[in-house]
């Protein structure tokens, strides 16, 4: 599941509407619809907002460790 399927469940779990949700996480409606339909992405500071209102945490992925030989 990527990034884009747990902010849409969380947003159909929510039980508020889009419009209030993005109201609450200072982000234009209009943008946050697109977002929920994959038709263009939010930036960190809107989705860290939306995250904060749908009680979501955002975690930075793991890194691969390096092998050895530089590659």
């Amino acid at each position: 599941m990527d990034i884009l399927d747990q902010f849409r469940e969380a947003i159909d779990a929510d039980g508020r509407t889009r419009k209030a949700i993005a109201q609450a996480a200072d982000t234009d409606p209009a943008a946050l619809h697109r977002f929920y339909h994959g038709e263009r992405g939010l930036n960190c500071w809107a989705l860290a907002r939306l995250a904060d209102v749908l009680g979501l945490e955002l975690q930075p992925k793991a890194s691969k460790p390096k092998r050895k030989g530089g590659k």
